[in-house]
């Protein structure tokens, strides 16, 4: 099976933990870059559209997800 993308909704600080990780160095999705990170950010308006998303979050995450893919 093949992922186009993979998105990753990480705790605050998460991104960095991550990344040195040995398993997900290995990722085909990391060394083709094909990987967006979302950490937790409550002044991020992306963050929060993801957190609860509604009719109303929906154009924030099309807009600013969809530019990060």
């Amino acid at each position: 099976m093949y992922q186009e993308a993979l998105v990753w909704f990480p705790a605050k600080g998460g991104t960095a933990k991550l990344k040195v990780d040995p398993l997900y160095r290995n990722l085909r999705v990391r060394t083709e870059g094909r990987d967006v990170f979302v950490e937790e950010n409550y002044d991020d308006q992306l963050y929060g559209a993801t957190s609860v998303v509604s009719v109303l979050s929906l154009p924030i995450v099309l807009d600013q997800q969809a530019a990060r893919l």
